[in-house]
């Protein structure tokens, strides 16, 4: 006769069985029994480890009992650029949604804390490493604008590898695109808690994991904008132990406090009580500006995009009656991906070769950096030096220049031509310095009515451990927010590598244009090929998958144009190619610079980057009885090693350990 056992008997832990109902403790050791650990808000009550948690079970630690109420619950990511490696993106993300229950690596709403109602997005470490993509950005976004339209304070728990590589340039887009609305809200005197977990690292923490009004962690959380495998490869530099935890944060600055989770709650009650905006001036708040369709709040231009064309003369909505535009906006927002950024309009990839050819054109020693486009110019230059806190920055280069008679604002990177000279410029790698040198300019051109030129040739930024020290990700993140709201025009040209967040903080342009060989990337093709193809060898693999390349930006709409290269460079193609790039800004300030006022620029600014994405709606399939039940039991995933499989994961864990 066959025997039965009891499913409600509880099991002797063997090391057989902890997967199914045990754990052991990666602080203590302690083997703990998975329902105990949850009811304890996934804390080791023996060393105090606090284990991930997901998004939901997060939501449900926080808020108050059935306050919340979820938004963009149907929204999934496209294939922008028919990203893979060693299997197609797609496929990747499927094995996310079938393992975690999540359509993507974070969940938005809305729900009190304490009675304070709040616009909320809760990112998902257990979805492809918690990476930002197109739908991770939009939410951000979405929250943000919605905290602003209605007066809501915005928190956001991070959770997050960084920008998801498989989405090339997309992901990269969604610094701007979500910092933008968050600058918006801060404007109109909305406040902002950002809530960083283990881990928040690169473009995550690089934008509006830094930037709260209040920034407080979790005890021993890893927060930093470089992993160590990524200090190690690219500057033989290991970090020392602990120096990307929320506790070396808090020392060094960056953050407000540190809570541990079952405190949480608590510390959010008394936090959002505070903060809490005094009530509406009774001066009349919406003032409406010449632009049809545009409103002025408390003197900062508040519309999204909702065409499909070009940015300038776009139709955006008003901020005003919100409640009935929330929804229009978004399903604007999608048919214009639809329209736009579905992967076959790219046609097919490069070859290989010719991926990385352009790279190592990019790479060329022999080609201009700003100051040398600056004396091929004959520039009239005065240089700014110093970013007035700590110190100067020879990768960064800044002032105000006349060129033809036209005064403009330069900000450039810069590398040298030997190994002093490139020392002495990091490489052409910034440090904090250098973005808050940028920072400087920007607001001198601001007071000047200066038009911003500028001219990026970086691999990145500087990963050592004196730049996270000093601060990286908040400095990209500020550099990237003050580019979104500067009252000036601004023409970008990648003249080189555009190598990720690196770049970006000083690539965030009305327009932006790229030398034939330049590149455009969220990573190098190194650090793709060593995370996703397991083999920096991979390089031009991944140069190929990413579709870094001028001519592929152009497709994608994240550069407007591309300047021709001569087939090589001397002293005379040198000054035609800068007399080329001068050409093509001038003639955009010129465009520019024809709008009606500055609010037009801003919109279309802020309509530019708020659009870029890949993304659709897909039906939500309901839950049968037995899936019910597996929810209800906690077995859709595994505790803490859902999805860790996946290659991003698996390299996020070795960075855990060897920070």
């Amino acid at each position: 006769m066959p025997s039965f056992r009891n499913p409600f008997t509880r099991r002797k832990a063997t090391p057989g069985s902890e997967p199914d109902l045990w754990l052991r403790c990666p602080g203590c050791s302690e083997l703990l029994f998975k329902k105990s650990l949850e009811k304890g808000h996934r804390v080791c009550t023996s060393c105090g480890h606090h284990f991930r948690v997901p998004a939901r079970e997060r939501i449900t630690q926080l808020v108050d009992e059935g306050s919340f109420s979820e938004l963009d619950a149907s929204l999934v990511s496209l294939d922008p650029i028919v990203f893979t490696d060693s299997k197609p993106y797609p496929e990747r993300a499927a094995a996310a949604r079938k393992s975690t229950g999540e359509r993507d690596a974070a969940v938005r709403g809305t729900a009190s804390i304490g009675g304070i109602e709040v616009s909320l997005v809760v990112m998902d470490f257990f979805f492809m490493g918690g990476s930002m993509g197109s739908v991770v950005g939009e939410k951000v976004a979405r929250a943000a604008e919605l905290a602003t339209e209605r007066r809501l304070p915005l928190l956001i728990v991070t959770a997050s590898g960084g920008a998801r590589m498989q989405e090339g340039t997309y992901a990269l887009m969604q610094l701007p695109k979500t910092l933008a609305a968050i600058a918006r809200l801060k404007a109109t005197g909305g406040t902002f808690i950002s809530l960083l977990t283990d881990p928040t690292t690169g473009g995550t923490i690089a934008s509006f994991g830094a930037l709260g009004d209040l920034n407080v962690a979790e005890p021993n959380a890893l927060i930093g904008f470089s992993g160590a495998r990524v200090s190690a490869g690219t500057i033989g530099d290991e970090l020392p132990a602990g120096f990307q935890r929320s506790e070396f944060l808090l020392e060094t600055g960056f953050i407000d406090a540190i809570v541990a989770r079952p405190n949480l709650r608590p510390w959010l009650i008394r936090a959002l009580s505070l903060l809490q905006p005094l009530p509406a001036p009774a001066v009349p708040l919406y003032q409406q500006t010449n632009i049809p369709g545009v409103s002025l709040i408390g003197g900062v231009v508040s519309g999204v995009a909702q065409g499909a064309g070009t940015m300038i003369g776009s139709v955006l909505a008003p901020v005003a009656d919100v409640a009935s535009k929330v929804a229009n906006r978004a399903d604007q927002i999608l048919e214009n991906q639809r329209d736009r950024h579905l992967a076959p309009e790219l046609g097919a990839h490069l070859p290989e070769e010719e991926a990385w050819g352009h790279v190592r054109r990019a790479r060329e020693v022999s080609r201009p950096r700003t100051a040398e486009f600056l004396e091929a110019l004959n520039a009239e230059f005065v240089e700014l030096r110093g970013d007035r806190r700590a110190g100067d920055d020879g990768a960064i280069v800044a002032g105000i220049a006349r060129i033809d008679g036209r005064r403009i604002v330069v900000v450039g990177t810069q590398k040298g031509r030997d190994t002093e000279s490139n020392i002495r410029r990091g490489f052409g790698m910034p440090h904090p310095e250098g973005y808050r040198k940028a920072e400087r300019a920007f607001e001198l051109a601001e007071r000047l009515h200066l038009p911003v030129l500028t001219l990026v040739d970086t691999p990145g930024a500087h990963p050592g451990p004196e730049s996270e020290q000093r601060g990286i990700a908040e400095a990209i993140a500020s550099a990237i927010s003050r580019m979104t709201q500067l009252r000036t025009p601004i023409v970008t040209v990648i003249t080189g590598e555009g190598g990720s967040g690196g770049a970006l903080a000083i690539a965030v342009g009305d327009r932006v244009y790229a030398l034939e060989h330049a590149y455009y990337s969220v990573i190098s093709p190194e650090g793709c090929a060593a995370i996703l193809f397991r083999t920096s060898e991979k390089a031009p693999a991944a140069a190929r998958a990413l579709r870094i390349t001028a001519t592929e930006q152009v497709a994608l709409g994240v550069v407007d144009g591309i300047i021709p290269e001569p087939e090589t460079l001397s002293d005379e193609s040198t000054v035609m190619l800068a007399r080329a790039v001068w050409e093509t800004a001038s003639a955009a300030f010129d465009e520019l610079e024809s709008m009606k006022d500055l609010s037009e620029l801003l919109t279309a600014r802020y309509a530019r980057y708020r659009e870029f994405g890949a993304f659709d709606e897909a039906p939500i399939k309901k839950k049968g009885l037995t899936g019910a039940i597996r929810s209800f039991l906690g077995l859709d995933r595994d505790l803490v090693g859902a999805g860790v499989g996946d290659d991003w994961m698996d390299e996020i864990e070795r960075d855990n350990a060897g920070a």
